[in-house]
């Protein structure tokens, strides 16, 4: 979620995308598509990002369990593109093993006495 945690120290800087790319000579689009994760970022970049949000590269890429909650989860899963055979194999996979969970479990019940 480190695209999250940038995202928040950016906001939480006051700067825009724009004055944040301009602070450390990248387009916009470049930056956004770099904070949003569709870019990875090189270890130069890190350094001026770092400087400009007034951190260290470690603080900013040091995995906070606090910015996992299902709400930033769910934000970071928006863009994702799953082709659709590969979701319906693994929604035709989910079934199996729920109807394979519901049989053990009755089979359970039926040795307990229950």
């Amino acid at each position: 979620m480190i695209q999250q945690k940038l995202i928040n120290l950016r906001k939480k800087t006051g700067l825009t995308q724009e004055q944040m790319a301009k602070s450390i000579a990248m387009e916009q689009t470049t930056y956004s598509r770099k904070e949003l994760g569709k870019s990875s970022i090189t270890n130069d970049e890190w350094l001026r990002i770092a400087k400009a949000l007034n951190t260290s590269v470690e603080d900013l890429k040091q995995n906070n369990d606090d910015n996992l909650t299902d709400d930033n989860f769910l934000d970071a899963l928006h863009d994702v593109k799953i082709p659709r055979i590969l979701l319906d194999t693994v929604l035709k996979y989910n079934a199996k093993l729920e109807e394979e969970n519901k049989a053990l479990k009755e089979e359970l019940s039926k040795r307990n006495g229950v």
